[in-house]
């Protein structure tokens, strides 16, 4: 859907504006420092007032609002990760996968040289649950910490919005909204600029 045309679309505006029409080959060739994505929390405190919950297949009666827990946690990382890798490679960036390397710190690959961490907080839900699945929307809020490996320390830290929908009931709807959700929020990081004025421009 519409979220990865914007992705997309986000994608070659960054690239266009920052490459400019007269970029000679080797700058649009110029390798950029690794980037990884080292940790995503979630913050669960939602009001109740910003979830809108039908259930049955004709979504007329109310549901209970979705429960994400109590207190800030942790998130499976790989699953994030993978949308992560797929938003920086499809943007030109170069991107180091945490979980693929399982003995961290060995062999002889140099890890990446700025850790990016995620704390995603759900901001608005339109869903409706029923036996075929969900469909929806959900809006969520990322605050994003860039850190800088040789400095030690956090340089940038920034808050982008992103919405995921399902239009059709999906036995992975929820998921499927947050994943896109999530990807929706990456773009928005993406083409703010922040991530390129500290690893580089993206080459094509």
């Amino acid at each position: 859907g519409g979220f990865m045309v914007r992705l997309q679309s986000a994608l070659l505006i960054v690239s266009a504006g920052l490459l400019g029409s007269t970029a000679n080959a080797a700058d649009v060739a110029a390798p950029t420092k690794a980037i990884q994505l080292s940790k995503v929390i979630i913050n669960p405190d939602i009001p109740a007032a910003s979830q809108r919950v039908k259930v049955g297949t004709v979504c007329l009666f109310s549901g209970p609002p979705l429960a994400f827990g109590a207190g800030e946690r942790t998130l499976n990382l790989e699953r994030f990760e993978r949308i992560f890798e797929k938003s920086m490679t499809d943007g030109h960036f170069t991107v180091v996968a945490k979980a693929s390397n399982m003995f961290e710190g060995e062999g002889n690959t140099p890890g990446a040289a700025f850790l990016v961490g995620a704390t995603l907080g759900p901001q608005q839900v339109n869903i409706c649950d029923s036996i075929d699945g969900q469909k929806g929307t959900i809006a969520v809020s990322v605050e994003w910490q860039l850190y800088d490996r040789d400095k030690h320390e956090v340089v940038e830290t920034v808050t982008t919005e992103g919405t995921g929908q399902v239009a059709k009931f999906d036995q992975s709807g929820l998921g499927v909204m947050f994943d896109a959700a999530f990807t929706d929020s990456l773009a928005a990081l993406i083409q703010k600029g922040v991530l390129q004025k500290y690893v580089g421009l993206p080459g094509s």
